[in-house]
This record gives C-alpha cells, sequence and structure tokens, in this order.
C-alpha cells in the first residue's frame, strides 16, 4: 500500500471529521475502520444526537460547539443534507446532588450559565411558572427552574458520519473499511500500521480515534479509561403528540434523587411522525464492559425498568411500550473530560478520546483540530485543557 501523509485510525465521529479536514487541505490521507462507518458497534449511531452551546460540563467546551455548530452548517451547504436541527436544548437541574459527565447538577447549571454569559449564547433562565406554562410535556415541580439555550438542537448522526465521509473522498480521502489496525511501529522515518490481515500502510502521522477500542492501540489510557453500556430507547407517544412535536426542543432533565431515579433523563421530539414514538435515555452508569462482548440485546426486565423508573413519572405522555431501542457505549474518563493529545512515546502519534458521554456535539471542531496538529498548526480552539497530564484521574 502507497505512504500516506496520515493515517486516521477510527472514522466514526471524531475519525471523519479529522479525515475530511484533511483532505480539504490536500493531503494523501487514510481512513482505516475495523467495520463500515457509520455503524451501530460503537457510540455513533441511534438516528439522533443532542447539541447545545452553553456547556455545564465547562465552559472551556463552548468554543468547540460554537465551532461545530458553524462546521455542520458549512457541511450542509456543501452536500444539501440536513444535519442539525435547531430547536433548542432545555435544561432541567436536579433539586438534589445530582452529577451529570462528572459535574455536580448545581454546578452544572451555573457552567450553563456562566459559558452564555462569556461566550454570548442565544439562551435564558425559565421561571418555575413559566417552564411549566411553555414546557407542559415534564412533571416538574414549583421548584424546578430551567435554562433554554437558543444555539442547540439534535444532529442526525449517522447522516453526520456519511457526508463527511462523502466529501472526504471527493477530496481524494481514502477509506478502508472492515480492517482492524492491531499494532504500529516507526520504521525509518514514518510510522507503519499493521492490521488484522497482516496488510501494512505507513505515514508521517497517525491519528487514533478509535472510542471504545482506544486502549488497545494508546497504552497510557489503560486504566484511565472505562467503557459503559448505555441504552437508548424509542417510548410509545399516547397523548398530546404536539408537546413533542417539530420545533420543540431536546431536553436533559437531571431526575437524580426523584422517585427512584439515579440520573438524568434526555430525550428528542418526534421525527417523521408521532407513531415513531419519542427517543429517550437515562445515563445510569451499569459497570464497565467490554466492547466486543457487550450485551446488545435490550431485555423487557430492562425496558420495564426504565420506563417505570425514569419514563413514567416524569414523562406523563409517554406509554410502557418501547418501540425500538439500541445500545451504545460510552468512553468515560475521570471528571468526565475529553482526552486530546500526542502519545509520549511518539509525538507524531495523536489521539483523541474519551468522549466520556458528550462528545458527537464538538466532534467536527476536535477533529479540525486533530487535523492542524498533525499538520503542524495551531488548532482554532485552544485544547490544552484536555490534554492527559490535565485529567482528573488516578495515576496509571
Amino acid at each position: 500500500m502507497p505512504s500516506f501523509d496520515v493515517i486516521v485510525i477510527g472514522c466514526g465521529a471524531v475519525g471523519s471529521a479529522a479525515l475530511l479536514h484533511l483532505a480539504r487541505a490536500g493531503k494523501r490521507v487514510l481512513g482505516i475502520d475495523r467495520f463500515q462507518p457509520p455503524h451501530r458497534f460503537g457510540s455513533t449511531h441511534g438516528e439522533t444526537r443532542i447539541t447545545r452551546a452553553a456547556i455545564g460540563e465547562g465552559v472551556d467546551y463552548t468554543p468547540l460547539a460554537q465551532r461545530s455548530h458553524a462546521i455542520w452548517r458549512e457541511l450542509e451547504r456543501e452536500t444539501g443534507a440536513h444535519l442539525f436541527e435547531q430547536c433548542g436544548c432545555l435544561f432541567i437541574p436536579s433539586q438534589g446532588g445530582g452529577e451529570l459527565h462528572g459535574v455536580g447538577s448545581a454546578q452544572f447549571f451555573a457552567n450553563i450559565e456562566t459559558a452564555a454569559r462569556l461566550h454570548g449564547v442565544d439562551g435564558e433562565t425559565i421561571s418555575p411558572e413559566r417552564l411549566r406554562t411553555d414546557h407542559p410535556a415534564f412533571a416538574t415541580t414549583a421548584n424546578d427552574r430551567a435554562f433554554l439555550d437558543r444555539e442547540g438542537g439534535y444532529l442526525m448522526v449517522e447522516d453526520c458520519v456519511r457526508a463527511e465521509l462523502a466529501v472526504a473522498a471527493r477530496h481524494g480521502a481514502t477509506l478502508l473499511t472492515g480492517r482492524r489496525v492491531v499494532s504500529f511501529c516507526r520504521a525509518g522515518g514514518e510510522l507503519t500500521v499493521t492490521m488484522d490481515d497482516g496488510t501494512t500502510a505507513s505515514a508521517a502521522t497517525l491519528i487514533v480515534t478509535t472510542g471504545p477500542w482506544i486502549t488497545e492501540l494508546i497504552a497510557p489510557l489503560r486504566r484511565r479509561v472505562h467503557v459503559t453500556r448505555q441504552v437508548l430507547y424509542w417510548f410509545e407517544l399516547r397523548s398530546n403528540p404536539e408537546r413533542f412535536g417539530p420545533g420543540t426542543p431536546v431536553f436533559i432533565w437531571d431526575v437524580t434523587g426523584r422517585e427512584r431515579a439515579a440520573s438524568d433523563i434526555y430525550g428528542f421530539p418526534w421525527l417523521g411522525s408521532p407513531g415513531n414514538g419519542v427517543k429517550i435515555a437515562s445515563e445510569v452508569q451499569t459497570g464497565e464492559t467490554d466492547p466486543d462482548a457487550v450485551a446488545r440485546e435490550v431485555g423487557a426486565g430492562e425496558i420495564e425498568e426504565t420506563y417505570q423508573t425514569y419514563v413514567r413519572p416524569f414523562v406523563p405522555d409517554l406509554g410502557p411500550t418501547c418501540l425500538r431501542s439500541e445500545v451504545c457505549l460510552y468512553t468515560n474518563a475521570g471528571g468526565g473530560r475529553f482526552i486530546i493529545d500526542r502519545d509520549p512515546g511518539n509525538a507524531n502519534v495523536i489521539y483523541a478520546s474519551a468522549c466520556s458521554g458528550h462528545g458527537f456535539k464538538h466532534s467536527p471542531a476536535v477533529g479540525e483540530a486533530l487535523a492542524a496538529m498533525a499538520l503542524g498548526q495551531t488548532p482554532r480552539v485552544d485544547l490544552s485543557g484536555f490534554t492527559l497530564d490535565r485529567l482528573a484521574a488516578d495515576p496509571a
């Protein structure tokens, strides 16, 4: 196989974006993926992902989100695809001690308000009275307030990856699928990757964005990240379909401590018709899993428990019938942080992980930044807060 300028290993959310930006820059770039992206085996599937601009995980994420929104719009204009529905994102914090992606619920809400103020995000805090009047789909109380991020909404997740790969190919990128990279080594002035069929390819720089499989190639992340199984549900809509129709916001509601809930819930407007149901999920951490051995079937007991604990008490217009479910994977790091860095043993190996359950919205800007790093340029968004040595985790 010919030599390349850059090889991108893993072509999901971040990898496809990096491949696109490198190809646009005129570089000889190869993308390798063990599956056929977009696929349902990692973290980038299930129709939609929430995006927002006022970021509760930390104000340093907001520039990534806003840059990503601009990139999605550019990609829509280039391809004619509808990728980003800007319907707003409604966040309702916990009244107790909930935690979202490593951040306490009260601090998460404060970060949202701070990020909106610092970065000029179009949004507003909503009083309990107005929340109950304007958003009757949710069984909120007289003490609940919310923040409406008008720059938020949802992304058509598979279509986004499909569009990025198509544009990358149009600009000359090569994509090799159904191949797993088992190792890489430096040989002379280049890095050579070896795949599971014995095929090799070489490049000056590697970008590793393999999601839940990241520790197979990036040793410093072993014991620093862990993979969890998360389930997405589409529950029947049995009343008031207009409350979840086109134009209604996506939502994140930290219901920790209410009834039996131990997590936030999040959900979307219905797509196509009310008969397709409403997509909703919790973020209960059920323990570490193996991405190659994860249980991908969702049993009746699991569905019933989710409905009774996270749906029925809070979103009463939804019924107990689950029309569809999907299993996806979170790759988590301490404090819910991203890790974007160079391998300490080889500066020409760049990696990005973990998304910690909130990464897709940022993926275009992260991919653009990885491409800049590979080209020896300064990324347009500051990534200094996401290096491995900044990770709030126990030493490896």
